[in-house]
């Protein structure tokens, strides 16, 4: 995870701010991953940052974090592959 955040200039505090108030949340069918999603100001815009992450026992295990745009979100929930969780 570390490595993607660098590689996208992903800022550390993105993935503690979507985990801790996430605007949206979903269920991923296909990986059984969660997905918590919170705008950010990035790449000089506002844009959907995606972090997919396990809870493991007592411990957030986070898998990746990359933005997304609008539509891919719809998508994914359109084809079912993402079911909407409670935030």
């Amino acid at each position: 995870m570390i490595i993607r955040l660098q590689e996208r200039h992903i800022p550390q505090n993105f993935v503690t701010e979507t985990l801790a108030d996430p605007i949206l949340q979903y269920y991923d069918t296909s990986t059984r991953h969660l997905i918590a999603i919170k705008q950010f100001f990035y790449n000089l815009k506002f844009r959907p940052i995606v972090v997919v992450y396990d809870i493991i026992g007592l411990e957030v295990q986070v898998i990746t974090v990359y933005p997304a745009s609008e539509q891919e979100i719809l998508n994914r929930q359109n084809n079912g592959r993402w079911r909407k969780q409670n935030a």
